[in-house]
């Protein structure tokens, strides 16, 4: 297991997709030769197709031309999103629900939160008058729809 987890990083860039520029590949290629009878000789690098290869193709593939007004269709579409999306939308029922407080949402939640930064604070020597003040207006709520039930 430990073996392929130190292969996938030498994998990731098997499963890119690369585009492949055939102008540039017809040009290296030469005509098959007909001699069957090869050299089993030593290649010299300099004038084998290996010279125009770079190692960086290996890792990042070849480099994809952009055309030159990309950024600027993606700027446009990013803007007219925006556009839409924050100034001419209608506001809807997903957007108030959204805007309600957490407290509100989860019964118990804020007492909860208030009772541990009240532990936190005393093990800390902190401020705790406002945490109280808070929690007393908790409890009278309670008893307030307590009492109203």
């Amino acid at each position: 297991m430990f073996k392929i987890k130190q292969l996938l990083p030498l994998c990731s860039n098997c499963f890119k997709k690369t585009k492949f520029n055939f102008q540039r590949f017809a040009s290296h290629q030469k005509e098959p030769t007909t001699n069957t009878d090869y050299d089993d000789g030593p290649i010299k690098f300099s004038t084998s197709r290996a010279i125009a290869y770079k190692a960086k193709t290996t890792r990042t593939g070849i480099e994809a031309v952009r055309l030159w007004y990309e950024p600027y269709v993606l700027i446009l579409s990013v803007g007219v999103f925006l556009l839409y999306f924050c100034i001419l939308r209608e506001e809807n029922d997903i957007d108030k629900d959204l805007s309600r407080n957490l407290y509100s949402r989860i019964e118990g939640l804020e007492e909860l939160q208030l009772r541990a930064s009240l532990k936190y604070n005393l093990t800390n020597g902190l401020d705790v008058i406002d945490i109280r003040n808070r929690l007393e207006e908790i409890e009278e709520e309670k008893l307030k729809v307590a009492t109203s039930k």
